[in-house]
C-alpha cells in the first residue's frame, strides 16, 4: 500500500507542479499583447475559424499548431465572440491559445514521467518529470501561444511511444507522433531518431524501421497537405535557412546552447544532473540511452551551426536531457541510497523552481507598457499623436499600421481578421506615428534589456521603470527572443517591460 502511494505521488507531484506553473499568470498583459509570435498564431487561428478556412496564411511554420490553436479558439468562441482584434477584445482568443501551450507542457511532463518510470522506475520517472516541470525555459514557453511547447509535447510523446514499442505497430505510432511533431515545428521531427535507433538495435529491424519511416512520413504529409500550397512551405524552409545563415553578434550555437541556453533553460542543478546522465548513458549504452544520445546530437547539430540562437530552439532537447538525469537513479544500490539520491536531485532543482516561480510572479505584474498605455489614456487627449520609435515598446497600434505601414511583410496576409492581430492594443483614440495634436513621444530601453530608458528631447512627463529604484539589471536574457523579462537573475525587478519615458511634445 505504501509503495503504491509513493508511486502515485511520484507521478502526481511533478505533473501538478507543471500545471500550477503553467496556469499561474497565463493571462499576463491582456488585453494588450507584448509577446511577438503570439499575434501570428492566434490571429491566423481566429481567421481559420471565422473564415472557415484550412489555409493558415503563414508558411514559415508547418500548419499543425495553427489547427490546434484554431480548435481551441472555436471552443472559446462558444463563450465569448471571436472577431478581428480591432473590433472584439482579443483576450479570450489569446487565452485559448495559451491554454493549448500550457496543456501541452503538462502533457509533455506526463509523457516524460511515463518514459522515465518504465525505464528507471518510479524514482527515475519522478526525477525526470520534475526536471522538466521546473525548467525555466519550458515554464516560460508554456505561457505563450506559440508552436514551441506543442512541438515539445510531441517530442515527449514520440519518445515514450518509441521506448515502449514492442511490435511494428508500436513503432508506427512512434513514427506518427514524430511526424506530427515535424508538422508543428520542423526540427521536432528529429525525434524520429529515437524509435529508429531502437528499431535498429532490436529484432525485426527492417520491418520496424519501415514502420517508423512510414508513420513519420504519412503523419507529416497528411497534416501539411490539409493546408495546401506545398511550394509555399518550401519557400518557408528557404526563408528559415536564410535566417540561420545571418550574423546576430552571438556565438555559434554549438558553443552558445551548451553553455548558455541549456544551463539557464533547465536550471544549473538539473543541467548538471543531465550532463552526468549523459556520461552514464555513454558508459552503459542501453538501447534507450543510445537513442536519446543520438537524438540530442542530431538536435544540437541542427541548431548548432547558426548564430541564430533563440533559446526556444533547444526546447525539444529538454525531455531527453531530463530522462538522462532521471537515469542516474540506477546508481543507487539500496532503498536508502535511492531516497538520498532523489532528495539530492530535488535540492539541485531548487534554483530552477525559484527561477520559474519568479518568472510567473513577474509575468503577472503590470507591464511597463501597460502602465504607459494607462497614463496616455488618462493624460493624452483624443486625436493625440503617439510617436513611438520602436516596435518593441509600443503600447498601441492603429489602422494605419495595418493598412499603410505594416510592421513586417511576414505579418501581411490581406485577410482582415489575421492582419488585425498585432503587438500592442488597437486604438482609434490616438494617431500612432502619424500627424496629430498634441504629440507625445514614447521611448524605451532595449531590447532585450530593461534599463535605463534613452534620453528624450524634452524632459519626460512620465517614466515607468521595471526596477525598484535605480537598480541595474543583472538578469540573463534571451538575446534574440526577449519579451523584456530575464529567465535568470531577478534582483530588484518588479515587473516585465522596458524602461519607458514619455515626453509631452515631439
Amino acid at each position: 500500500m505504501v509503495a503504491r502511494s509513493v508511486r502515485l505521488l511520484a507521478a502526481v507531484i511533478p505533473i501538478a507542479a507543471a500545471a500550477g506553473l503553467a496556469v499561474w499568470s497565463l493571462g499576463f498583459g491582456l488585453p494588450y499583447l507584448f509577446r511577438p509570435d503570439e499575434d501570428v498564431l492566434v490571429g491566423r487561428a481566429v481567421h481559420l475559424v471565422l473564415d472557415r478556412s484550412l489555409d493558415p496564411l503563414f508558411s514559415i511554420y508547418p500548419p499543425l499548431a495553427f489547427y490546434l490553436f484554431a480548435a481551441a479558439a472555436a471552443l472559446a468562441g462558444l463563450v465569448h465572440p471571436l472577431g478581428p482584434a480591432t473590433q472584439v477584445d482579443p483576450t479570450t482568443a489569446y487565452l485559448a491559445g495559451r491554454a493549448v501551450s500550457a496543456l501541452a507542457f503538462v502533457v509533455g511532463v506526463g509523457f516524460v514521467w511515463a518514459t522515465g518510470r518504465a525505464s528507471d522506475g518510479p524514482a527515475g520517472g519522478f526525477v525526470a518529470a520534475s526536471g522538466l516541470a521546473l525548467a525555466p525555459l519550458a515554464v516560460r514557453q508554456a505561457h505563450f501561444a506559440t508552436t514551441d511547447g506543442v512541438a515539445m509535447a510531441f517530442v515527449a510523446a514520440a519518445t515514450w511511444a518509441g521506448a515502449r514499442a514492442a511490435s511494428w505497430r508500436g513503432f508506427l505510432l512512434a513514427g506518427a507522433l514524430a511526424g506530427l511533431g515535424a508538422a508543428t515545428r520542423y526540427p521536432a521531427g528529429l525525434v524520429a531518431i529515437v524509435p529508429l535507433v531502437l528499431a535498429l538495435l532490436g529484432s525485426e529491424r527492417w520491418r520496424r524501421l519501415a514502420a517508423v519511416v512510414a508513420g513519420s512520413a504519412l503523419a507529416f504529409v497528411a497534416a501539411v497537405a490539409i493546408a495546401g500550397h506545398p511550394t509555399d512551405y518550401l519557400q518557408g524552409l528557404a526563408f528559415l535557412g536564410g535566417r540561420a545563415g545571418q550574423q546576430y553578434g552571438t556565438p555559434i550555437g554549438l558553443v552558445y546552447h551548451p553553455t548558455v541556453s541549456l544551463p539557464y533553460g533547465l536550471g544549473f542543478g538539473t543541467y548538471a544532473l543531465a550532463l552526468v546522465g549523459v556520461v552514464l548513458a555513454l558508459v552503459l549504452r542501453r538501447p534507450l540511452d543510445v537513442a536519446l544520445l543520438a537524438f540530442l546530437a542530431a538536435s544540437l547539430a541542427t541548431v548548432g551551426f547558426s548564430h541564430e540562437v533563440f533559446w526556444r530552439y533547444v526546447l525539444p532537447m529538454l525531455p531527453a536531457l531530463c530522462l538522462l538525469a532521471g537515469g542516474l537513479t540506477r546508481l543507487a544500490r539500496d532503498r536508502r541510497a535511492l531516497w538520498l539520491g532523489v532528495a539530492a536531485a530535488v535540492l539541485l532543482m531548487a534554483p530552477s523552481a525559484y527561477a520559474s516561480v519568479m518568472t510567473d510572479r513577474l509575468l503577472g505584474a503590470d507591464d511597463t507598457r501597460q502602465q504607459a498605455a494607462e497614463w496616455l489614456l488618462r493624460n493624452a487627449p483624443a486625436g493625440s499623436e503617439l510617436r513611438i520609435d520602436s516596435y518593441w515598446g509600443q503600447p498601441f497600434y492603429d489602422a494605419s499600421e495595418l493598412e499603410d505601414r505594416p510592421l513586417h511583410p511576414l505579418y501581411v496576409t490581406g485577410d482582415a481578421v489575421a492582419d488585425s492581430f498585432e503587438p500592442g492594443r488597437f486604438t482609434e483614440r490616438f494617431a500612432v506615428d502619424r500627424p496629430g495634436d498634441p504629440c507625445f513621444q514614447v521611448v524605451e530601453s532595449g531590447p532585450p534589456w530593461q534599463a535605463p530608458p534613452p534620453p528624450t528631447a524634452r524632459p519626460p512627463a512620465a517614466v515607468f521603470n521595471p526596477y525598484a529604484g535605480a537598480a541595474a539589471p543583472s538578469g540573463r536574457y534571451d538575446p534574440l527572443d526577449s519579451f523584456y523579462l530575464p529567465i535568470w537573475g531577478f534582483d530588484g525587478l518588479q515587473r516585465p517591460g522596458p524602461s519607458i519615458a514619455i515626453s509631452n511634445g515631439c
